[in-house]
């Protein structure tokens, strides 16, 4: 299977399963296990507390020790495994635990898909925004076939469509490969085997940086990630169908930057991006929480394409063209577990124990993290 074709599906099954996970889990948590909104936060949290230690201390080991393609097929079947454990869990900690296990196995397939796709934008100038944008649609389209279902079915719905869409996942780690695969992981063992992951980053201000400017912006996205469904349902929309429409939105913003981005950041640095990316995110969360409006709610939704779309290619460019290859996978293990998972295991906390007192308030402390990152990408200085 050519590169482009087997990454835009890998984004497209891998993303459908997030879509499920990240979109609705909250809902199953407190619907179908009847959990209050923070002991669901505490649940939920435990799958990026997971993610954070699967991507800083296995995602290199399991590459290194089985290879790029074999990483993707254990992991998944790992994930398979603990998927099924969900049908056994009733109480708090089961849950707790099963989730901690969920993000440890099945969701460090993050790191290790988005090092492959860093590796082929170099070998083979993949563009990623192409391959990308099919992770995109499948979030979307998953995100409006589950919001319309578990609307007339029932919220039970979620944890068969998501135990599903891992065994669609596993298969496909069973099709054939790109030979680039092979190649990676030949390279990964020459250029990795005597050096130790992460020491290089003591001597690199910008590294350090640069992934603590994603760890804030990243915080500030945690009460939209992971409560925007309860957000619009509190808001008590006549026809519950266009909940997933509204929230749907975003990813729509996204396919089409992903679509056109190559096309449209010509001749832009990529710092001034994240720059750029950084600002608006603040801007978007202070009108947020300024206005209590579905209507406004959905036109923010377009930004999205700017606040996490543009800045997850800004960090793509950045490792492609400002890291070297045998630097490439410690910085997208840090991006992943420290820029996006170890920030949503904080915010959740953070979010959660605001959400009940105050969701305007949840949103200006979000502009004010937001304002954080931006501050943090102007004091990035790559030659």
């Amino acid at each position: 299977m050519k590169s482009k074709n087997w990454l835009s599906l890998n984004y497209f099954l891998q993303y459908a399963v997030q879509g499920v996970f990240f979109q609705y889990w909250m809902i199953y948590l407190t619907g179908i296990k009847k959990l209050t909104v923070l002991d669901a936060s505490i649940v939920f949290s435990m799958v990026y507390l997971g993610r954070v230690i699967s991507g800083v201390f296995f995602s290199s080991l399991i590459i290194k020790k089985f290879g790029m393609k074999n990483s993707f097929r254990i992991v998944a079947i790992s994930g398979l495994c603990v998927s099924l454990l969900y049908l056994g869990t009733n109480d708090k900690l089961s849950l707790i635990i099963v989730t901690f296990l969920f993000g440890l196995t099945f969701f460090n397939l993050t790191p290790i898909t988005e090092t492959s796709s860093s590796l082929f934008l170099k070998f083979e100038n993949i563009d990623y925004g192409r391959v990308r944008v099919y992770g995109s649609l499948s979030f979307m389209l998953i995100g409006m076939l589950v919001g319309g279902f578990i609307s007339y079915i029932s919220n039970i719905f979620i944890l068969y469509t998501m135990i599903l869409l891992v065994l669609i996942y596993v298969i496909f780690t069973f099709l054939p490969t790109p030979k680039l695969l092979t190649k990676i992981d030949k390279v990964d063992s020459n250029t990795k085997s005597n050096k130790k992951s992460f020491v290089w980053m003591k001597n690199d201000k910008n590294a350090i940086i640069l992934i603590l400017t994603f760890f804030f912006l990243q915080i500030s996205h945690a009460a939209y990630n992971n409560y925007s469904v309860l957000y619009l349902e509190n808001m008590n929309i006549t026809f519950k169908w266009l909940t997933g429409v509204i929230v749907n939105i975003s990813i729509v913003s996204e396919i089409l930057f992903f679509t056109f981005s190559r096309r449209l950041l010509k001749n832009i640095s990529a710092q001034k991006l994240l720059i750029f990316s950084c600002l608006v995110a603040t801007f978007r969360w202070f009108i947020l929480g300024l206005f209590e409006n579905v209507y406004i709610f959905a036109i923010m939704q377009v930004l999205h394409a700017v606040t996490f779309a543009l800045a997850q290619l800004t960090f793509i460019l950045l490792l492609n063209s400002k890291f070297s290859e045998d630097k490439t996978l410690d910085m997208q293990n840090l991006y992943s577990a420290v820029g996006f998972q170890l920030s949503a295991f904080l915010g959740m906390y953070i979010v959660g124990s605001i959400w009940e007192i105050s969701t305007n308030t949840v949103f200006f402390v979000s502009s004010a993290i937001a304002f954080i990152s931006f501050i943090l990408a102007k004091k990035l200085n790559f030659k």
